[in-house]
C-alpha cells in the first residue's frame, strides 16, 4: 500500500468529482438541446398540419366552383329542355285557340240560319260542305321529358383524405439541431445548478406545454363549460327569445327578454326583479276603456350606467327609455332616431345608443330628474346595430347587415353584423375589423360583443354558433365552438366568467374564462 498525504488524497478525490461534474453538465447541455431540437420538431408538425389544412381549404374551394359550373351547366341544359317544350305547347294552344274562333264562328252562322225565314233558308239548292275543324290538330305531342341521372361518386363526397406515412427524425443529427435551434423562438443557454427557484418557474424553456398551446389554441375550445341558467317560460327567472344582455360592475345582471316583453335584472343571488312598460294611470284607463291592448315593452338591448340608470332601445315605438331599478321611467326619447337598436353604458355614465336605419351613434347624457337633457352625434356608420365599449370609453360597433340563415324564428332581430368599427370619445375612428378577419375565416351574423379587462374583444357569431375572441394586439383565437344554437349576447362578469345568451335555449350559459389567452396571428 502507498501512503499519500490527506491533502494530495482529497485533491485527488475533487478532481476526480470535478471530472464527473464537467461531464454531468456536458450530458444536461446536450440534454437542453434536444429539447430545443424537439420543441422546433412539435412547431414543425404544427407547421405542417396548418398547410395540410389551408390545402384542403383551397381544394374544397375548388370543389365548391366545380360545383358551382356543374350547377349553371345543369340550370342551362334544363333551361334549354324548358324552351323546348314550351315551344311545343305554346304552338298546341295556338292550333287549339284557332279550332275554338272556328267554331264559335260556325256556331254563329248556324244560329243566323236558323232565324231566317221559310222561303230564304229553303231557297239555299245545296248544304254546304261541314269543315273538319280539328283536322289540323296533331293527336300526339313530341315532348322531351327529364330527369336526373346521378354521375360521380358513391356515398358522401369527401375532399380528401388525411394520409398517415412514417416520418423518422434523429435527435442526435446535426441539421435537426441546428434546424430546430432556428425555428426557436428564443436563444437557450445552460445555467448553473444554483440558480433560484423564481428562476426556474419563469423561464422560457420550464414549460414547453405553453409553448405548443400557442399553436394549438385555434384548435381547441378555450372557455370550460359551468352551467345553465334559465329557461323558456315566462315566470321569473324564466326567458322567452332573449336578445340582450349586460353585467354591471357590482355583478347585476340585465337581460332583454323581448318575448315576454320585459327587463329582468338578476344578483348574485338570484332573480331579483322585473321591468315592464307601465303606462300612465289616465292612459290606462282610456285604451281598456276603448278596448286596445296596453303598450308593451318590446326590449331590444340593454345596458347600465355607473349612476344606476337602466337604458334600453324600445322597437314598439323606436324609442331609448331610461328606467331606474325600481321600475321607474325617467326619460323616453325619439328625436332624431329612425331604428334605435344597441346600446351602451360609457365610464362618464352616458349611453350610446346605434340607429340602423339613420347610420348614425348617438351620444346620451341623462339625468335621474329631467330625462334626457343632452344628446350628439358621435359618428356615422354603415347600418351600425350592435355596440359595447372599453374601460377606457372607446366604442365598438358593428356595420353591415349579415343575415343569419338559419333563422328559424324568421325574426328581424337575429339579423346581425357584417364587420366591426371603433370610436373613441373624441369621435375620432380607430380599430376596424374587416368581414375577412383571417384568410380563411369571415364573419356571417354578429350579435354581441363585449371587451374584457385587457381591451381584448370577445364576438360571438350566431351563424357561426361560436365565440370569437380579438386580442389588442391582433390576431384571433375560437373561445367556443360547440355547445350553443344562437349566441345573441355575451358578457363578463366581476369573477371572470363569460356569460352568453342563447336565443334559441332561452337561457343563459357560463363559461370559465382567463385573462391568459393565446391566439393565431
Amino acid at each position: 500500500h502507498c501512503t499519500l498525504p490527506v491533502k494530495e488524497a482529497a485533491e485527488e478525490r475533487r478532481q476526480d468529482f470535478g471530472e464527473k461534474l464537467a461531464r454531468l453538465r456536458e450530458l444536461m447541455g446536450e440534454l437542453q438541446r434536444r429539447k430545443v431540437a424537439l420543441e422546433g420538431v412539435s412547431k414543425d408538425l404544427q407547421a405542417r398540419y396548418k398547410a395540410v389544412l389551408q390545402e384542403y381549404g383551397h381544394e374544397e374551394r375548388r370543389v365548391q366552383e366545380e360545383l358551382a359550373r356543374s350547377r349553371k351547366f345543369f340550370t342551362g341544359s334544363l333551361a334549354e329542355v324548358e324552351k323546348a317544350n314550351s315551344q311545343v305547347v305554346e304552338e298546341q294552344s295556338y292550333l287549339l285557340n284557332i279550332a275554338e274562333v272556328q267554331a264559335v264562328s260556325r256556331c254563329d252562322y248556324f244560329l243566323a240560319k236558323i232565324k231566317q225565314a221559310d222561303v230564304a233558308l229553303l231557297e239555299e239548292t245545296a248544304d254546304e260542305e261541314e269543315p273538319e275543324l280539328t283536322a289540323s290538330l296533331p293527336r300526339e305531342l313530341t315532348l322531351q321529358d327529364v330527369e336526373l341521372l346521378k354521375v360521380g361518386h358513391v356515398g358522401p363526397l369527401q375532399i380528401g383524405q388525411a394520409v398517415k406515412k412514417p416520418r423518422t427524425v434523429n435527435m442526435e443529427d446535426s441539421w435537426a439541431m441546428e434546424a430546430a435551434a432556428s425555428a426557436a423562438s428564443t436563444s437557450v443557454t445552460f445555467r448553473e445548478m444554483d440558480m433560484s427557484p423564481e428562476e426556474v418557474v419563469a423561464s422560457p424553456r420550464a414549460s414547453p406545454a405553453k409553448q405548443r398551446g400557442s399553436e394549438t389554441a385555434a384548435n381547441i375550445q378555450q372557455c370550460l363549460f359551468l352551467k345553465k341558467m334559465g329557461a323558456k317560460g315566462s315566470t321569473p327567472g324564466m326567458f322567452n327569445l332573449p336578445v340582450s344582455l349586460y353585467v354591471t360592475s357590482q355583478g347585476e345582471v340585465l337581460v332583454a327578454d323581448r318575448g315576454n316583453y320585459r327587463i329582468q335584472v338578476f344578483t348574485r343571488k338570484g332573480f331579483l326583479k322585473e321591468i315592464r312598460r307601465s303606462p300612465s294611470g289616465i292612459d290606462s284607463f282610456v285604451l281598456s276603456f276603448l278596448g286596445a291592448d296596453l303598450p308593451n315593452l318590446t326590449p331590444l338591448s340593454v345596458a347600465m350606467n355607473c349612476h344606476g340608470l337602466i337604458g334600453v332601445t324600445d322597437s314598439y315605438d323606436n324609442s331609448l327609455k331610461v328606467y331606474t331599478l325600481d321600475g321607474h321611467c325617467v326619460a323616453c326619447h325619439r328625436s332624431q332616431l329612425s331604428k334605435p337598436w344597441g346600446i351602451t353604458a360609457l365610464p362618464s355614465g352616458q349611453f350610446v345608443v346605434t340607429d340602423v336605419e339613420g347610420g348614425k351613434l348617438w351620444c346620451f347624457t341623462v339625468d335621474r330628474g329631467a330625462g334626457v337633457v343632452k344628446y350628439s352625434c358621435l359618428c356615422s356608420a354603415v347600418r351600425p346595430k350592435f355596440v359595447t365599449c372599453d374601460a377606457e370609453g372607446t366604442v365598438y360597433f358593428t356595420q353591415g347587415l349579415g343575415l343569419n340563415l338559419e333563422n328559424r324564428q324568421n325574426e328581424h332581430h337575429l339579423e346581425g353584423g357584417f364587420s366591426i368599427g371603433s370610436v373613441g370619445p373624441d369621435g375620432q375612428l380607430g380599430r376596424q375589423i374587416s368581414h375577412f378577419f383571417s384568410e380563411n375565416e369571415d364573419f356571417r351574423c354578429i350579435a354581441g360583443m363585449c371587451v374584457d379587462a385587457r381591451g381584448d374583444l370577445i364576438v360571438a357569431d350566431s351563424s357561426r354558433k361560436e365565440i370569437l375572441h380579438f386580442p389588442k394586439g391582433g390576431g384571433y383565437s375560437v373561445l367556443i365552438r360547440e355547445g350553443l344554437t344562437c349566441p345573441v349576447g355575451i358578457a363578463l362578469t366581476p369573477k371572470g366568467q363569460l356569460l352568453v345568451l342563447d336565443c334559441w335555449d332561452h337561457c343563459i350559459k357560463i363559461y370559465s374564462y382567463h385573462l391568459r389567452r393565446y391566439s393565431t396571428p
